[in-house]
């Protein structure tokens, strides 16, 4: 969290997921840094291309990779 304060941005992507090492262009986007899902529903999942799925729940928007971020087998 320091670190962001100090850059005035805060990166939630894995150092091997930057877009320059992925050889993409960096997010343009007035909310901050390299996210991995947040505001990219449709979008590609950085990590495996899947598309990003968005739904609501208790009045707050929840973002994920389908492929990535499974639920946990019970």
């Amino acid at each position: 969290m320091a670190d962001g304060v100090r850059r005035g941005r805060i990166d939630t992507v894995r150092p091997e997921h930057d877009p320059i090492r992925m050889g993409r262009a960096p997010r343009q986007d007035r909310h901050g840094g390299e996210v991995y899902v947040y505001r990219r529903t449709g979008a590609p999942c950085l990590v495996c291309g899947t598309a990003i799925v968005t739904t609501r729940h208790a009045a707050r928007k929840l973002y994920w990779c389908p492929r990535c971020q499974r639920r946990p087998a019970v």
